[in-house]
Parts: C-alpha cells; structure tokens; sequence
C-alpha cells in the first residue's frame, strides 16, 4: 500500500448514484403557487382576486395535494423581463403601479402591486423552468404555474388583453440564457389567440408558437397563415378553430398538426399556456371543451414531454368561470400527473361537431405541409 492509499482501480459511475430509492414509476408534477396574489386587484373585472384561491383550496382539500410538487416563486428579475419587452414598457408598468389604478388599454388595468406581482408571476415561471430543468435526485417532470395576470396577449411594448408581462416567452427566453436549451416549443390552448407570443417571436426559429384559438374572436389574430418572417417562417403554427369546437375537434387537431409538428420540432423544453376559457361554461368563449378534454391535452403534452426526457412548465391564462376553473385546474394536473380527478362535466354534455372544422382542419394543413413534411391532409 502506497502513503497515498490503495490503488483500487477506475470506479465506475462515481458522480452519479444509481438506486432504486429514487426511481419511480408515477410521473412528478406540481404546482407553483403565488403568494399575494391579491396585490392586482381589479375589482369586478373578469380577471380578478376571485379566480385562483377556489383552485388551490380544491387542491389542498384533495387527496392529490400530498402528491403534489409544491413551490414558491421568487420574483423575475428587470432583465429577465426585458428579453422580451422594451425598456420603456417595463417602466410604464412601475409608473402605472405607483401612480395609478390607471387603465393600459381598454381593458387592461394596473395598480399599487401590479408591478410587483407581475414580476412574481413571471417568477413563477422562471421557477419552474428552474425546476424542470435542473438535474437533480428528486425533480418533477412538469409544474403548473397558477399564476396571474395572464401573459400571452402582452406584446414587446404595451400592455393588452388583461396582461401585462408576457410569461411564456420570458420564461422560454429565460431558459434559453440560463440553460443548454436552443430550442423551445410554446403550445397555447387558451381560447384566444396569443398575439403577444405570436409577435415578440414571429422572426425567431429557436421558439415554436403553436396557437389553439376560437375564430373569429379577440384580438383578431391568429388567422392561418400567419406563419411568421424572415428566419421564423414557418415556426408559428395558428390553428383557429370554429366556435362550438370541444374534445372532438381539439383531439383531432393534435393528432393531425400540434403533435406531429412538435415531433419534427423535437424542443429541449415545452411550454404550455393553459388557459381553461375554452370550457363549456366559460362567459367568454362559446368552445365546448369539457374537464376531460383538458385532461388530455395536459396528459398528451405531459407523454410527449416523458418520452424525450425534457421539462413540461405549464403557465396558467385565461378561465373566467371560478365555479368551474378549480376542476378544470385540477384535472390538467391529473393529465399532468396520471392520476384519476372527476370529470362528470354536464356543461359539455352531448356537444355537437364544430361546423366547418374538416374544412378548417384542411385548410391549416395545406398552409402547415409547406414547413413540416409528413403532415396527412
């Protein structure tokens, strides 16, 4: 034996443990929650205080809470906001919160707290990507961030549609700057278009926007071939989908064009902008998704996501109906997680086809097939 100790020979597998205690055989999801929510007050705006505390009391009061990853956000830093919005923006956001309540646009309002919250939120994203995309013992496989306000509709430089900082495309420039990810996928299935999302990366080949959408309805875009410019062409997928469109119609749009795109996209992180507005009993949409459409929507994404060993962050939007939002939040995360919630749902009961929607569904085909080959009209 040598003074410096025995020779044992090369080890194999030093700096990475393998055993048994850590696998499991469920996927880990959780939640990001936001402390204070409340600081955005709008009063009896459809955006308001009242929408996300029915959600996690129901999640606390379920039997799934204790399967649940549970976070809390630290804030977004100015820089973190300032990849995807304008300098000036972000200022008119802090002079808005400590002079207002003053109105952004027509029905986007910010106040004392506003600004600081919407940092909070947007660090609840950040969070998560942190979370998922971090190697770690014990990580989970995606977070649903229930946030607000909602993001996607907040272009590089003003405020619209009850947002204010745009979430999912700060967090995907977020993970781009921090982490070995050239490539993130953006799927929106809020019932509106996200024209924010859309805008801040129309010219940018490194982020897919994949938009599900009522059409026609606010803001107006999203029309099919909006495809994107320069470098980007081809990487911002719209499919508007015809009023009364349910499970049927968005099942189908992800056989035909959301998942095989993503597969030829293969990102190394995906965002979900989940707004839950599509439901059958939302004021502001006449879609007929029920809580088990969502399920599968979450589960889909949540599949494809296991398959390629990548990050699934969630980021809560729209979903106006605070009756209904906690099941439906509820049963993303069962999606998300593969465990059984109630899906009895009697507001989309017996929902017709969508008119039109073979049409439409060919339509967004015969513009997709130029940038994604293998597409089936």
């Amino acid at each position: 034996m040598s003074e410096e100790g025995p020779d044992i020979g090369p080890v194999e597998g030093v700096g990475s443990v393998e055993h048994a205690y850590y696998e499991r055989n469920e996927p880990l999801t959780g939640v990001v929650l936001l402390p204070g929510q409340e600081e955005h007050d709008t009063g009896e705006h459809p955006e308001n205080i009242r929408r996300l505390p029915p959600v996690v009391k129901r999640l606390r009061e379920s039997e799934d809470w204790e399967k649940l990853f549970v976070m809390h956000p630290r804030s977004a830093q100015i820089e973190d906001i300032a990849r995807s919005h304008s300098d000036a923006y972000i200022e008119s956001i802090r002079r808005a919160d400590a002079e207002g309540p003053a109105w952004l646009d027509t029905d986007t309002m910010a106040g004392p707290g506003s600004f600081n919250l919407a940092l909070r939120a947007s660090g609840a994203a950040l969070t998560a990507v942190d979370a998922v995309a971090m190697e770690a013992y014990w990580q989970p496989d995606s977070l649903f961030a229930l946030i607000r306000p909602p993001g996607h509709h907040a272009p590089p430089d003003r405020a619209m549609g009850f947002c204010l900082f745009n979430h999912a495309s700060v967090a995907a420039r977020y993970a781009q700057a921090t982490y070995p990810v050239e490539r993130v996928a953006i799927v929106d299935w809020d019932v509106h278009h996200g024209n924010g999302i859309q805008d801040i990366h129309f010219d940018d080949p490194s982020v897919l926007y994949v938009s599900l959408h009522q059409w026609p309805l606010y803001p107006g875009t999203g029309s099919v071939d909006e495809v994107g410019a320069a470098e980007g062409r081809g990487f911002n997928v719209n499919l508007p989908m015809p009023p009364g469109s349910g499970d049927r119609e968005y099942g189908e749009a992800f056989d035909a064009v959301v998942e095989p795109v993503l597969e030829q996209f293969d990102p190394q992180l995906l965002i979900v902008s989940a707004g839950q507005d599509g439901h059958a009993a939302d004021t502001l949409s006449n879609q007929m998704i029920s809580a088990a459409g969502f399920r599968d929507m979450a589960a889909r994404m949540a599949a494809f996501t296991d398959a390629r060993g990548i990050g699934l962050v969630v980021l809560h939007e729209g979903g106006y109906n605070v009756s209904t939002l906690p099941q439906l939040d509820h049963a993303i995360l069962g999606g998300l997680g593969s465990f059984p919630t109630d899906l009895k749902d009697v507001f989309a009961e017996g929902a017709a086809p969508a008119e039109g929607w073979s049409e439409r569904l060919a339509e967004i085909l015969s513009v997709q097939k130029e940038f994604w080959p293998g597409l089936e009209s």
